[in-house]
């Protein structure tokens, strides 16, 4: 083999090498950056839609009064005030468990805030989510009852311990007289008297 062709092909190697490198490392850019871009809609979210008075007044009004409204015609067929609340709240949850489905959410996370609220929801809609999937769209909140479904199946006591959630327990009185004792303006506790 004479020198010439030696030195391409060692040319051709490095160049296919510094394009897989450069591949690779793009690939891991738009990875980071779609990531980036999912914990801004997941802040979002998980955050700030669900403590706003608009969401907690929907909320309100799924868990207490949509009950007194029979479920005869669906969602669809409720007055216009009933469907908005419907549609800010469920539309919410199914944000969240399309989220999961695709990967641009954990599952732990979602599971582990949102376990008591999201049932609660499904429960008071669940009648006329199913009559609403009778008369007009058979896969009507699909994804939010797939968040039901992975909250209703997961064990949150195993994912605070794996999570490694730290706990207070006996601890509590201790953490209290601490804090009191440091707040600005606070008194001192008073002496405990012996028995």
């Amino acid at each position: 083999m004479n020198t010439g062709l030696a030195v391409n092909i060692a040319a051709v190697i490095i160049s296919l090498s510094a394009i897989l490198v450069s591949s690779l490392f793009a690939r891991h850019q738009l990875r980071l950056m779609r990531r980036s871009d999912d914990t801004v809609v997941a802040i979002e979210l998980l955050t700030r839609e669900c403590r706003t008075e608009e969401f907690l007044n929907s909320e309100d009004y799924i868990v207490h009064r949509l009950p007194k409204q029979p479920p005869a015609e669906g969602i669809s067929g409720l007055p216009p005030e009933g469907r908005r609340h419907i549609s800010r709240v469920g539309l919410y949850y199914t944000s969240l468990g399309a989220l999961i489905v695709t990967g641009s959410l954990q599952e732990t996370m979602v599971v582990s805030l949102m376990p008591t609220r999201a049932r609660r929801v499904w429960f008071a809609l669940e009648p006329y989510i199913v009559k609403e999937r009778e008369l007009r769209s058979p896969t009507y909140l699909s994804f939010f009852e797939h968040l039901v479904c992975l909250i209703a199946e997961a064990d949150l006591d195993e994912i605070h311990r794996n999570l490694r959630l730290r706990k207070i327990g006996t601890r509590s009185a201790q953490f209290r007289q601490e804090y009191l004792s440091r707040a600005p303006g606070a008194r001192p506790p008073a002496p405990t008297q012996p028995a």
